[in-house]
């Protein structure tokens, strides 16, 4: 609120003026300075009858009257006394004492932290430490501090990742910052595994779009598989037996003086899914053990089905076999044996003796079968199986699979348990063919008439790790 002449009404008269008082003293200055939320009008002493100073002696007037002087000041009570001074000058110490005098504005902006949805690494010596950046969208005058924690999902603290709950902070003038994690590193094949970094708190900071959280997959490059010597041991020796032949995979690799392939995708007559292979990531040998994987390629499955036929071929004996077994829903792994007459004869006529079948959604129970038959019209088979406790499976640790085969019959046993036994009248009517050379097959199967089917809870890869076989006649 102010006052002002009206410069084009009768002297004396009151108008409507600007409120801003800058505005008025730019326009005339100023004498006197009033106290906190006063005005002051200085009016000139009125002689004669007319307003206007005097010029001593002469009784006229020098000049007109000056216009009133008034001056507004709102919530400045540091303002000096001014005395008469040039305009620009006047105007240049206002400026400065009033941003004195006002109350401080804060002047420092709250970024936003960006922080990344996702990132994924292999799991490699060098990518050891993953890398989360901490982005601002704009730097301030002030340190942003970011607390943060690691929070596991798949992937297990102190086993895949090492932990940290901690702080970090962004310095006053910078944008970015980076939370770093270690990595376990090992041989070992597993599952893609993820684990979560989460911004639990900030200061001085918001967080873009709510986004306080990162999910973190370590991707699994390796070709090795965890697994523990533990489990079932079976003699080295028998009475009155000797060991004749035993492939133990300490050499390092598959040897191709004991072993071959069977190749392709033809479903083998059970309408199963994978592709055999000779590729290395579907078999190999490490640490003492012979692995054979099935894997998910996406389009397809790929596995491996390894035979001794036409190299290591046995008619009768004890015949022992460690290993571990994989498990889930569609999983079929199998240590068996055909006859060596296979390629001739065919099947069922060559007869076949599973030595272990196991169906991967029941994963603690195994089979031992015998099929025969003149011909597929007339293809008949006899089995029994034999399960381990439920809170058990066959993955757990290795067992031992056997059978004994003599010229009377077959026995099946687990771990030196039997659990069935066929004598040589099994075939009835049938030709009996477990009295020829056979052969070992070792392979996993995906998919089939009697497993069913893989679907969301069947995990890949999936492996069968063999520790010995062994014949003993």
């Amino acid at each position: 609120m102010g006052f002002n002449r009206n410069p084009a009404g009768k002297q004396g008269e009151k108008q409507e003026s600007s409120t801003d008082p800058t505005q008025f003293i730019m326009a005339h200055g100023v004498q006197n300075t009033p106290s906190l939320g006063s005005a002051v009008v200085k009016r000139p002493v009125k002689r004669g009858g007319q307003f206007g100073p005097r010029i001593k002696g002469d009784g006229a007037r020098r000049a007109p009257s000056k216009p009133l002087q008034v001056a507004y000041f709102h919530a400045m009570p540091c303002l000096p006394v001014l005395k008469p001074m040039p305009t620009l000058l006047f105007m240049s110490a206002l400026v400065i004492l009033s941003t004195q005098c006002r109350p401080e504005e804060d002047p420092h902006v709250v970024p936003e932290i960006r922080f990344p949805i996702d990132i994924s690494k292999d799991e490699t010596e060098a990518n050891s430490t993953f890398e989360f950046p901490i982005v601002l969208n704009q730097s301030t005058s002030r340190d942003i501090m970011v607390h943060y924690e690691t929070r596991e999902l798949t992937a297990l603290e102190g086993e895949d990742y090492i932990p940290v709950a901690d702080s970090l902070v962004i310095p006053a003038g910078t944008a970015t910052a980076s939370i770093f994690v270690d990595i376990v590193v090992d041989d070992y094949m597993e599952e893609d595994e993820e684990f979560r970094v989460v911004l639990t708190g900030s200061s001085n900071a918001t967080f873009a779009g709510g986004i306080q959280e990162a999910i973190s997959t370590i991707r699994n490059d390796d070709s090795l598989f965890p697994i523990s010597g533990g489990g079932y041991m079976s003699a080295s020796s028998y009475p009155g037996k000797t060991l004749v032949w035993s492939d133990e995979f300490d050499a390092g690799s598959i040897d191709l003086s004991n072993w071959t392939y069977d190749l392709g995708a033809n479903g083998w007559g059970n309408q199963e899914l994978q592709n055999y292979t000779s590729n290395s990531e579907n078999s190999y040998v490490d640490d003492g053990h012979l692995f054979i994987v099935a894997r998910d390629e996406g389009t397809h499955y790929t596995s491996a089905r390894m035979k001794s036929i036409g190299l290591q071929e046995f008619q009768y004996g004890r015949i022992d076999v460690r290993a571990i077994l994989p498990k889930g829903q569609g999983i079929w792994p199998a240590i068996w044996m055909l006859g060596a007459n296979f390629p001739t004869s065919g099947w069922p006529a060559c007869g076949e003796m599973d030595i272990m079948e196991l169906i991967g959604s029941s994963p603690n129970t195994v089979h031992g079968t015998v099929h025969y038959g003149a011909d597929w019209t007339q293809h008949n088979y006899t089995g029994g199986g034999t399960s381990i406790p439920w809170t058990e499976t066959f993955s757990d640790e290795f067992h031992v699979f056997s059978i004994d085969w003599t010229p009377s019959g077959i026995t099946w046993l687990l771990d030196d348990q039997p659990f069935y036994s066929v004598d040589n009248a099994v075939t009835g009517s049938q030709p009996y063919p477990f009295d020829n050379p056979f052969f070992f097959i070792l392979n996993i199967a995906v998919g089939g008439q009697w497993p069913g089917y893989p679907d969301a809870t069947t995990a890949f890869p999936q492996f069968m790790a063999v520790d010995y076989v062994r014949v003993f006649q």
